[in-house]
């Protein structure tokens, strides 16, 4: 299916139903959603499918689907890069941050070079970024990020399956980065954004 089409991410489904990203995933897998994956791994849900869903909830709940509250449109949008070579972390963290922050655009990347290039174009607020990446990992990127001033955004979030202690051995975060292990606290790391910005 081309990118080209109408399509929703897994990430706004989501915000729009009110549900977890996973139980978004599983409508995919059990066929409740029609949807593709582009070439960098990233799942695009038909518009047809997700509308056909977005009816039903209404007609179930009897309202509109959170995104089109006008509290909600209200909300100024930040700009969160997203770096995970994971496809389902990255999709997960996303999906955190739009949860601590509603209405945040989020930009996805699948390693520290990428996020870098997205961070110049777009200047976000926040980089969430995993530690181990092919091509750039996330100690480059966050030192190259932590020492350019004009650049640098105003969160930096380091996560990692690896303990903080761990990761000595491969290197030393700059010290105004936040750092969560995997599987990351929900409650903390909504916190923390909420405290940081």
């Amino acid at each position: 299916m081309s990118e080209a089409q109408p399509a929703y991410t897994t990430i706004e489904v989501a915000k729009r139903l009110g549900v977890s990203l996973q139980t978004v995933q599983r409508w995919v897998d059990a066929g409740r959603l029609k949807a593709w994956k582009t070439l960098g791994g990233h799942r695009r849900i038909e518009a047809h499918s997700a509308e056909l869903l977005f009816q039903a909830h209404r007609l179930a709940t009897g309202r509109a689907p959170a995104a089109k509250s006008g509290q909600e449109q209200q909300v100024p949008a930040l700009t969160a890069v997203i770096a995970d070579d994971d496809a389902i972390d990255r999709e997960l963290l996303a999906h955190l941050v739009c949860k601590a922050l509603p209405g945040a655009r989020i930009e996805l990347a699948e390693n520290g070079f990428e996020a870098l290039v997205i961070v110049g174009r777009t200047a976000p607020a926040i980089v969430v970024t995993d530690i181990h990446m092919p091509h750039m990992n996330g100690f480059e990127m966050l030192r190259h990020l932590a020492s350019d001033g004009a650049m640098r955004p105003h969160t930096l979030v380091a996560v990692s399956a690896h303990s903080e202690p761990d990761l000595a051995a491969f290197g030393r975060l700059p010290p105004d980065v936040l750092f969560f292990s995997k599987p990351v606290d929900e409650a903390g790391f909504i916190e923390a954004l909420h405290r940081n910005l």
